[in-house]
């Protein structure tokens, strides 16, 4: 749903099924276990390498699909074979570097979702990316990965979370602003120079401490 701003690492292990978040406007707290049966057989875990080539897809088919009306497809294809390609996922599900590393949606050994963030300040964590299959949107999938997600960064602290998405993006905006994100600014869109005038919105939640 949105490119990569920034990468980190921090430790901490991922339970192989997260719990969902129950979440209301602009607070992100009250953990329960309820799962939405369309997703009932899905595993969220840790991505580990040999996931690589399924996360590359993932990623690539959904910038086609979340870009398609806002780059050029010369711009996409250049955006998915600089950093969605196998070797460079592998390198960075191997050694994480600035963030916290893939989490994947698996079912029957099929990656259908991928994302990841990290911590960029004291107290404040990010999502950096998260797309899942195209033909398995609706389905539950997206919160599932955003759970997870923020669970690791509460756990290190975060209280406060953003994530950086383009105003075009029918897509990812409904999803982060349904989910208790406010739109607090905007900047360069990732991976765009100033002088071309794109942007990319700044939203960001509170959440609150674990107990």
């Amino acid at each position: 749903m949105l490119a990569r701003t920034k990468v980190g690492h921090r430790s901490g292990d991922i339970p192989e099924l997260w719990p969902r978040l129950n979440t209301g406007p602009g607070d992100c707290a009250g953990l329960s276990w309820a799962m939405m049966a369309p997703v009932a057989k899905v595993i969220i875990r840790p991505a580990v390498p040999g996931d690589a080539g399924g996360i590359a897809r993932v990623c690539a088919e959904g910038w086609r699909d979340t870009y398609q009306h806002i780059y050029r497809p010369e711009e996409i294809e250049t955006v998915i074979s600089d950093y969605y390609t196998p070797e460079r996922i592998t390198a960075e599900i191997i050694a994480p570097e600035g963030w916290d590393g893939w989490i994947v949606a698996v079912e029957s050994g099929k990656v259908i979702g991928a994302g990841g963030g990290g911590m960029t300040d004291p107290g404040v964590g990010e999502i950096f990316v998260l797309y899942l299959d195209p033909t398995r949107r609706g389905e539950g999938l997206g919160s599932l990965l955003l759970d997870a997600i923020t669970e690791r960064q509460r756990g290190q602290g975060a209280r406060e979370q953003w994530v950086s998405v383009e105003p075009e993006n029918e897509k990812g905006l409904p999803f982060y602003l349904a989910r208790g994100f406010q739109v607090l600014g905007n900047r360069p869109a990732w991976g765009t120079r100033p002088e071309e005038g794109r942007m990319s919105l700044r939203l960001m939640r509170r959440l609150a401490p674990l107990p």
